[in-house]
């Protein structure tokens, strides 16, 4: 495999049909040729494309090859299992896993250097009942964009945010799933702040992408080096800020908040599917519901939207079930000049054109709320409170839900009520 090869491969590839061409144009070359020119192509498509994720899924009678665009997997085609076993063989070499375990998963890496940038790919085989599942996680920087004012956030958050993120002591916590931009959001965090009088050490795995004048380490469970291990490590460091990939222990949480109470200004992550899911989980994780409220400055949920292809996107009228849900939604919106300039008459559906392979929807946007740690949360805090507690004690802030950013978003033409749905969850409104 060539560095130079997916470099050239990359300028050829503008679309989904023109991996597809490239793969079947090479399918009928001498085999030894053949693995390492397919492999090239998938990975450049995936670059070029901005995939996330490649998958290579072996089947009844042939291998099928997805990428996730967007956040939403996509077929690109099916190839024969011969061509994929040999495939499978050039994977497992240069992620340096071993050829002859097929029994196991097996996770490993590799790099791809192209110009100035470095692509590092993660590997992960699963055995199955037709072979190994190989997914490839491309970790691509130029995919990532750290523009603060270019995440989504409301002005009006945002106006907030920037004041937040200044502050010389503290905790601000990033919530969503997996894959809904938490991690993009801190760097963008950490970008905006970073000056040369300051330090800053962020403890990750992996580390997605490589901040200018900021130390970066990269946590390793299985080496003994956890994310606990590398705070403690980090505030050996005379660190001025800290960003810690994920608190997901106890240990690691009571290291965090200890920092944030002893003049650090920390950014981390949790799993929870709000904003206000934060103060509980934090009470899960063992802290003192005090600390809580003196640690903690600013808990943020966000969820990732794609965007509506600008070319193709096509005007439909608000009506029906529709209508009725953004009217329900709309109706609590805790402060009229959100809504100034929002047209209540039409939404847009995704059509699909060459300009976005034809999916109709071309990247993706953050949807946010955020609250703040005022005397009313602090108040909720120390009463054991459920998550229905800190959004009443919240409601003071006046700050939009992520269903709220959502409905201005769709209503704006950014996005789909559908899409919307897909990420929160519609049903439940009321």
């Amino acid at each position: 495999m060539s560095n130079e090869e997916i470099l050239e491969v990359t300028k050829k590839v503008n679309s989904l049909e023109d991996v597809k061409k490239l793969i079947e144009g090479v399918l009928s070359l001498k085999r030894a040729y053949r693995i390492s020119k397919i492999l090239e192509i998938i990975l450049a498509g995936a670059i070029s494309l901005q995939a996330s994720d490649i998958h290579l899924e072996p089947e009844d009678k042939d291998l099928r090859l997805r990428y996730r665009l967007d956040g939403i997997l996509t077929d690109i085609l099916h190839f024969d299992s011969e061509t994929f076993e040999l495939l499978l063989s050039r994977i497992k070499l240069i992620s340096e896993l071993k050829l002859n375990v097929k029994e196991k998963a097996q996770d490993g890496r590799f790099s791809i250097k192209l110009a100035d940038i470095e692509i590092e790919v993660r590997t992960s085989l699963l055995p199955g009942p037709y072979g190994e599942s190989v997914v490839l996680r491309v970790l691509n920087p130029n995919a990532i964009s750290v523009e603060l004012e270019s995440l989504g956030i409301h002005p009006r958050l945002l106006e907030i945010l920037e004041k937040e993120i200044r502050k010389p002591n503290g905790m601000i916590l990033t919530t969503g799933p997996t894959g809904s931009g938490k991690t993009t959001t801190l760097y963008a965090f950490l970008k905006q702040i970073y000056k040369p009088d300051i330090k800053v050490v962020t403890i990750e795995n992996p580390i997605e992408y490589h901040l200018e004048g900021i130390v970066q380490t990269q946590a390793e469970v299985e080496k003994g080096y956890s994310f606990a291990e590398g705070l403690r490590s980090a505030l050996r460091q005379d660190p001025d800020v800290i960003m810690v990939g994920e608190i997901r222990d106890n240990e690691t949480a009571a290291v965090a908040v200890n920092a944030a109470l002893t003049g650090h200004l920390v950014f981390s992550t949790l799993h929870t599917n709000n904003a206000a899911g934060s103060f509980p989980r934090l009470l899960d994780l063992g802290i003192n519901p005090k600390v809580i409220s003196s640690a903690l400055n600013v808990s943020i949920a966000q969820r990732l939207v794609r965007t509506l292809c600008p070319k193709c996107k096509k005007e439909i009228p608000l009506e029906g079930a529709n209508k009725e849900t953004i009217e329900k939604v709309l109706a609590n919106v805790p402060d009229p000049i959100y809504l100034e300039g929002v047209q209540r008459k039409h939404l847009w559906t995704a059509i699909g054109c060459p300009e976005c392979n034809n999916l109709g929807f071309k990247g993706r946007i953050g949807i946010y709320e955020a609250i703040l740690v005022d005397t009313n949360i602090e108040k909720a805090v120390i009463i054991n409170p459920s998550e229905r507690d800190i959004r009443e004690a919240a409601k003071g802030q006046k700050l939009l839900t992520l269903v709220e950013d959502g409905v201005i978003k769709v209503l704006s033409g950014i996005t789909t009520l559908e899409e919307l749905d897909r990420v929160v969850d519609l049903s439940n409104v009321s």
